[in-house]
């Protein structure tokens, strides 16, 4: 009897996960190639593998007995690959911006995967990340998918991993510092500072809509050269409020209050790679993205207190399904 190691891959993976729909995004699949693999698997064994109900997936007996080994024929498999050569390079990964919130989540990241070896790139925009993607230059890219000016193409997959909230950001002396909440309405008659409106077009396409759906106007006037530029004006300027994400790092000297919104702004941020053949750290990487966004509850989202864009409401719902 001969074994088929992506079979018996998609098996381990799939007991291990619990989940049909885990399993095949870890091993890049559709549910249906996953399920054809386990059942080419349990007819060449002879014995079903796992039992499928509509809630729930639980291993057999002869599963629980199979499982030792099917993990052992794995590990011999990927180290016969690695013995040949297999690629070690770091896993090259474009994070927008070093001072956003990928940041913070490789950090999480890093964590719990201590052993995971990254070249990080900046490369100001997600638009910027894509054609590096679909050539190899990158091997994976955070980002918000939509709103960056093109669709999408084909050749690429995305998994949402964090709906980060927006935070304001304003002197301990403005009229609204002493609340504990700023709605949204409340800023329609000052609008929210950003001076020179720039960034990357999923932002600008993010505020944009933002600012339109809760009538808030946007005051670019002024100059920034830097975040810190940007904060020390917020921190004493008369009447100003400003944008930030909460898994920011903001400078604590300058004592600002830091208030959340109501309804709060969710900033969906996805990790997204080249279909086909994978790095195989970005198998790791992709894992462990997953297992901490479910467990640190990244994806939070209530309707009645949060808002997305329109577009990007289906994401929320996607993040749930593999929760």
């Amino acid at each position: 009897m001969d074994l088929d190691v992506a079979q018996v891959r998609a098996f381990v993976v799939t007991a291990e996960q619990r989940h049909f729909g885990r399993a095949a995004q870890t091993l890049f699949l559709t549910q249906q190639a996953l399920s054809k693999r386990i059942r080419k698997l349990e007819d060449t064994l002879a014995t079903p593998l796992f039992l499928r109900t509509p809630r729930s997936v639980e291993l057999t007996a002869d599963g629980e007995r199979f499982l030792p080994h099917a993990r052992e024929l794995v590990r011999v498999a990927d180290a016969a690959v690695a013995a040949m050569g297999a690629d070690d390079r770091p896993l090259r990964l474009d994070l927008v911006d070093h001072r956003l919130s990928p940041m913070f989540l490789l950090r999480r990241l890093a964590a719990h995967e201590p052993g995971l070896r990254v070249d990080r790139v900046a490369g100001r925009g997600f638009a910027n990340a894509i054609d590096p993607l679909l050539s190899g230059e990158l091997d994976a890219a955070f980002g918000r998918v939509s709103g960056c000016g093109r669709p999408l193409p084909d050749e690429l997959e995305h998994r949402p991993v964090r709906l980060e909230p927006l935070v304001a950001l304003l002197a301990p002396e403005h009229p609204l510092a002493v609340q504990d909440v700023i709605r949204l309405d409340e800023l329609r008659a000052d609008g929210i500072w950003l001076p020179g409106l720039g960034g990357p077009a999923e932002w600008l396409s993010y505020l944009h809509e933002l600012c339109a759906e809760f009538g808030v106007p946007i005051d670019d006037s002024g100059v920034s050269y830097d975040l810190r530029h940007t904060l020390e004006q917020t921190r004493y300027g008369k009447r100003r409020v400003t944008l930030a994400g909460a898994d920011m790092e903001l400078a604590p000297d300058l004592n600002l209050r830091v208030l959340p919104f109501e309804p709060s702004p969710l900033f969906p941020w996805s990790l997204v790679w080249r279909r086909g053949k994978a790095h195989p750290a970005l198998r790791r990487l992709l894992a462990v993205a997953g297992r901490t966004s479910r467990e640190e509850d990244w994806c939070a989202y209530d309707p009645e207190h949060a808002w997305l864009p329109a577009g990007d409401v289906s994401l929320a719902a996607a993040a749930r399904t593999t929760r």
